[in-house]
């Protein structure tokens, strides 16, 4: 199935961001809002934020150019008739999706594909009741996806599988960077990864081990730095001349043991983990390159520092203890 019509459900920060992620791909796309308030704000608030973002447009595009590819619908109907492809942003309520994706299913094109940019449910939770549940998919970007690529992507067991292969085609042509969750968990991974490092900074907050802006600064001085450029498992991958297998049988003890000061009886860190982690890495990168790659990555890290010694906000205080925040 060709997709060169898309509707979008929502006027919030994640619609609009997701309109200029498929106008600046050259696709067309219908944004509709049950609220007048928020419909008529969207264009400016779109225009405001491709001037932000100009260096992302693509060679000879503008802003009107790409807003010109964008039109403001009154009506659902109006919004959904003749797109191939159904992104819905509304409210994070399971009983709005729900009724959203119950409208859809009647309204939208008899073959599109209705996704959601649900942030925390599983499509089965509000789709599975539907006539047409193997067209739905969510469909759940870093925010905001105009300019963080990364989109997760997250059938439901009834999902059909060409429905999954046509979302992945349309997210690279869009530029952006899919990632298969294989089997749906609440609140998928991105959000749980993110979580499981907001949680312990709470738990250290609480316990006051640390000041707030220093965790940060950990974050945006020190793993920020290297995760703009590499993964976890890549990073660790760099940090022994024996690999990823070698840094991990080496050093694992510390994150079994961190595992089991959250409770988790069973070790995380075991030998049939380790040897998918050394297989993704060996695929990507032979041993031998290692010192080569890393080298670059130093590489990389100082160019990022300097951006961000000329980026740095004047309004922050560089002199305190954790020497400002990013």
């Amino acid at each position: 199935m060709e997709i060169r019509h898309i509707a979008i459900v929502g006027t919030g920060i994640m619609g609009n961001s997701w309109a200029i992620v498929y106008a600046r791909a050259g696709f067309r796309v219908s944004l509709y809002d049950r609220e007048a308030g928020p419909r008529a704000l969207a264009p400016q608030k779109i225009r405001t934020a491709l001037e932000h973002s100009r260096p992302l447009l693509r060679d000879g595009d503008t802003v009107d150019g790409v807003l010109e590819r964008i039109t403001v619908r009154g009506e659902l109907v109006d919004a959904v008739s003749g797109a191939q492809f159904v992104h819905e942003c509304i409210e994070e309520k399971i009983d709005s999706k729900k009724a959203i994706f119950a409208e859809l299913s009647k309204l939208a094109e008899p073959n599109a594909i209705l996704a959601s940019s649900t942030s925390s449910f599983p499509v089965s939770t509000f789709a599975s009741e539907l006539d047409n549940r193997e067209r739905c998919i969510v469909v759940h970007p870093a925010t905001p996806p105009h300019l963080l690529p990364v989109t997760e992507v997250c059938p439901a067991p009834f999902t059909d599988e060409d429905v999954t292969s046509a979302v992945f085609a349309l997210l690279r042509e869009c530029g952006q960077v899919p990632v298969l969750i294989k089997r749906e968990i609440p609140s998928f991974v991105l959000n749980r990864l993110q979580g499981a490092l907001i949680v312990e900074m709470f738990r250290c907050l609480n316990d006051d081990i640390i000041s707030p802006a220093d965790m940060d600064t950990i974050i945006s001085e020190g793993f920020g730095l290297r995760w703009a450029f590499l993964g976890p498992f890549e990073a660790a991958d760099l940090s022994s001349s024996g690999g990823v297998r070698e840094y991990f049988e080496r050093f694992g003890f510390i994150f079994n043991a961190i595992a089991s000061d959250f409770g988790i009886a069973e070790p995380v860190v075991v030998p049939a983990s380790i040897d998918k982690i050394e297989r993704y890495v060996r695929e990507r990168l032979p041993i031998s390159a290692i010192a080569s790659r890393a080298q670059w990555r130093d590489e990389s890290i100082i160019s990022l520092r300097t951006l961000k010694i000329s980026q740095r906000s004047p309004t922050l205080d560089s002199d305190g203890p954790s020497g400002g925040i990013e």
